[in-house]
């Protein structure tokens, strides 16, 4: 019986699949397109019908149905797993029905939730002209689904048990709360103009809900129906009241606009990232479309995870206050976790973007074009800030950027800002290294420092030694038939994984992939070998040449690496005083040398 995995992939055309992205051309046997993940002038990213898989040459990305729904949608595995299986029309069976069951019910609450309030909002006038003050576009209330919660303390309530659901599924839901008694429920939004929350598939799953700050909202909220307690209606009303974690709203993954900013952060290869929701909304108003907000908070490394899938660059741009401050820095140290490259907006003004945007859309977006490196902003305001020319002036503006000079993985960058600051300063460079390298550099990330290494995996850049190996082992997947026997088995070839010595194995023995009984995971990277072999067949004019370049070349790489290992044994067991070892390792070393004389000079 096959997996579900197998059994979507087997429903869903790779070639099919992609095209409802991206437009492919036919090439072959294959198809190809401008890569949708980087940007490039000459088609890289092709698509193997045959083999249900593709590869960009260009950035290096590649799989199967589910890694490219995964890189083009922003989605985890599950994630992935869950939109292809609808699409192929494939039940998943893994998930408990009553929990699948309860989880649909609270996407349902929350798209009636929606509707309610959208009604709400035309229906009340000094809601819609304030929202209009600040500048929102009737299409922009549509397109966000901005909607109105009224001063009732059961309006929503009522709403919706007049379509059947329970007060407990609403209390699951985060729309009621249960009375101190337990006795009654009463809305968790009130006098509140709301911005519905969605997932990447844009289903909504909570909400945020902003004060609606009138005179009348202020004394009716001061004063709720008689006979009712409400324990906080004493106290200050927060400026945002967000949706608790559900089982289907997780505040530490959520983040607002991402569904609509998604394919735009993508194309564009960066994210702005704004404080509010307000924030967001106007800035999709302005055209600049690649904006999300947190509501507030610093980003999380799992709402990092999902952007980093999708661009190399975030642009933050928060409020100006001490939150908002210490906001940005938080967020801007974690992305440093996650490789970004970090840029900061500035405000002339020093006003938030949506009041920006209301009286110059066009500065908002000038701005975020010119946003400053992470670095130079924070060098440029504490310079503004502070006094260079006192002692402690000097420590507070070194204490301020220190942090963020020690978290640059660049060590000529690094340097650079070293020198800046001590120059800015008037003092040694040697003692802003000592500084530096004291540990006085405490990460604003804290305890929020990223713990998985996968991101420092994926992105490690290929040696000169990884790319002629896949090289070698492409070619000789479509020149296996041409190649004699003997121009491999007296070359000295060492890969650099057991993966490439297996392929290297297999394709050298001439064996079927039936025949040589190959892991799954050998198959795949044979039918990559293969799909890459076919491309380059299209591309390359002369692939027995280029084959006996790289096998050369290789042999070179190799042959240079294990002297560098007779020489450091050498020198351990000379002073282990074993002579003996020493003298057949100087033998193997003069064999080694003589090989790579004759090799550098066939080149």
């Amino acid at each position: 019986m096959s997996s579900p995995v197998e059994d979507i992939k087997s429903r869903i055309d790779i070639v099919e699949l992609i095209q409802s992205y991206t437009r492919l051309h036919k090439a072959g046997i294959n198809y190809k397109a401008n890569c949708p993940f980087h940007t490039e002038k000459t088609p890289s990213f092709f698509v193997s019908p045959a083999r249900q898989i593709w590869h960009c040459f260009g950035c290096g990305k590649g799989g199967d149905q589910f890694k490219f729904v995964m890189e083009i949608e922003g989605h985890d595995f599950p994630e992935a797993l869950r939109m292809l299986a609808q699409r192929a029309g494939v039940v998943l069976k893994r998930e408990d029905p009553a929990i699948r069951s309860e989880r649909n019910r609270l996407y349902d609450l929350c798209e009636e939730a929606t509707k309610t309030f959208e009604r709400n909002l035309s229906l009340t006038p000094a809601a819609r002209a304030y929202l209009k003050k600040r500048g929102v576009a009737e299409a922009t209330l549509q397109e966000f689904r901005i909607g109105f919660a009224p001063q009732s303390w059961d309006f929503l309530l009522k709403a919706l048990s007049q379509k059947g659901f329970k007060k407990e599924e609403m209390e699951k839901a985060g729309l009621v709360i249960k009375s101190e008694d337990s006795t009654s429920w009463y809305d968790r939004f009130r006098s509140r103009i709301m911005f519905p929350i969605a997932d990447v598939n844009g289903r909504v799953i909570g909400f945020s809900g902003r004060i609606f700050e009138s005179e009348a909202g202020r004394q009716e909220q001061a004063s709720p129906a008689a006979g009712s307690r409400k324990p906080e209606a004493a106290k200050a009303e927060a400026k945002y009241v967000n949706t608790p974690n559900t089982l289907i709203y997780d505040k530490s993954q959520a983040l607002y606009g991402f569904n609509k900013a998604k394919q735009e952060i993508r194309t564009k290869n960066q994210v702005v990232v704004v404080e509010g929701q307000m924030d967001c909304v106007m800035s999709h108003q302005a055209g600049v479309k690649n904006a999300i907000a947190v509501s507030g908070t610093a980003l999380t490394p799992q709402q990092l995870k999902v952007i980093r899938r999708l661009c190399d660059t975030m642009v933050s741009s928060f409020d100006t206050d001490l939150a908002g401050e210490s906001a940005t820095k938080r967020s801007l140290a974690l992305a440093s976790e996650f490789e970004f490259e970090r840029k900061v907006v500035s405000i002339p003004t020093g006003k938030d973007p949506a009041d920006t945007i209301l009286e110059n859309p066009k500065l908002w977006q000038e701005v975020v074009a010119e946003a400053q490196p992470v670095v130079e902003f924070y060098f440029k305001k504490a310079l503004r800030e502070g006094n260079s020319a006192t002692a402690d002036g000097k420590k507070k503006i070194s204490a301020t950027l220190l942090p963020f000079i020690a978290e640059l993985s660049n060590e000529v960058e690094k340097a650079h800002w070293v020198g800046e600051l001590a120059r800015a300063l008037n003092l040694p460079e040697e003692a802003i290294w000592k500084e530096l390298k004291r540990g006085a550099t405490k990460s604003y990330a804290g305890s929020y420092r990223f713990q998985e290494r996968e991101l420092d995996q994926s992105k490690k850049q290929p040696t000169r030694r990884d790319l002629i190996e896949e090289r070698m082992l492409v070619l000789l997947s479509i020149l296996r038939e041409k190649i004699k026997p003997e121009d491999l088995e007296n070359r000295y070839l060492v890969f650099t994984s057991a993966f490439n010595q297996e392929l290297f194995s297999f394709l050298q023995k001439g064996q079927t992939a039936e025949t040589a009984n190959l892991a799954p995971q050998f198959k795949d990277g044979l039918d990559l070998l293969k799909f890459k072999g076919e491309v380059i067949t299209q591309m390359s004019t002369n692939a027995e040449a280029e084959f006996g370049i790289c096998i050369r070349e290789l042999e070179r790489e190799c042959v240079k690496e294990r002297l560098l290992k007779i020489g450091e044994e050498v020198n351990r067991m000379e002073k282990s005083g074993d002579q003996i070892g020493v003298t057949s390792l100087l033998n193997d070393f003069r064999t080694f040398s003589d090989k790579l004389k004759v090799l550098s000079h066939n080149v």
